[in-house]
């Protein structure tokens, strides 16, 4: 049986859908969807035509949240929450956007939204930040593999030892029965030698007869 998705994901996955459907296409925006764990980046890339005044990254659920706002030739505004963890590639006709040490809290829908005659909003991006697993927890499970490691070489030494006195448990039997063939096929050579013999032999008489 399939494990249960998290409900969050699932409702913004449909949320993205529907957002998706009714965005225009004078933005385009990439990826549709990432994961990454905790701690990590990941990189949503607003590309438009036309003239352009600006581009906002928002975070439209679970809260509507503007995450940064960039122009060219100017300093990009960035909300204080995203502050120290942005990074800005390419110019404000294709942008690319690169957010790093994720928390939890990223979780959500990013779009993009295009300043022109008219607010223009891209289609979204799912983020999903995955927990990441504590260190303690790590530092144990590879404290676990290196204790275990003496059982396994013992265990194997263990049935190598077995393999080799099996092999050399046979090899000895093989040598027995290969001595005992040769000692029966000698016997067998003598008798039939002394029985040829036997027969040409001329008799000698009896001189007390």
């Amino acid at each position: 049986m399939a494990p249960e998705l998290p409900r969050l994901p699932v409702r913004l996955t449909l949320a993205c859908t529907l957002l998706r459907a009714l965005a225009t296409q004078e933005v385009w925006q990439f990826p549709p969807y990432t994961i990454a764990p905790e701690g990590g980046s990941i990189s949503i890339t607003c590309s438009t035509s036309g003239s352009l005044s600006g581009v906002f990254l928002e975070q439209r659920l679970p809260k509507p949240t503007s995450v940064i706002y960039y122009e060219d030739k100017k300093p990009p505004t960035i909300d204080e929450r995203f502050r120290g963890r942005v990074a800005f590639s390419g110019m404000q006709h294709n942008l690319t956007i690169t957010l790093s040490h994720l928390q939890l809290s990223d979780t959500g829908a990013y779009a993009c939204q295009a300043v022109m005659d008219d607010v223009v909003w891209g289609p979204d991006t799912l983020v999903v930040v995955t927990e990441k697993v504590p260190q303690e927890a790590d530092m144990c499970q590879k404290a676990q593999l290196i204790s275990a490691l003496p059982v396994v070489l013992a265990m194997s030494f263990f049935f190598l030892g077995l393999g080799i006195g099996a092999v050399c448990v046979l090899k000895k039997t093989q040598v027995k029965k290969l001595c005992c063939l040769e000692d029966k096929n000698s016997a067998c050579v003598v008798y039939e030698d002394m029985s040829y013999r036997g027969q040409n032999r001329m008799s000698t008489p009896n001189e007390y007869q």
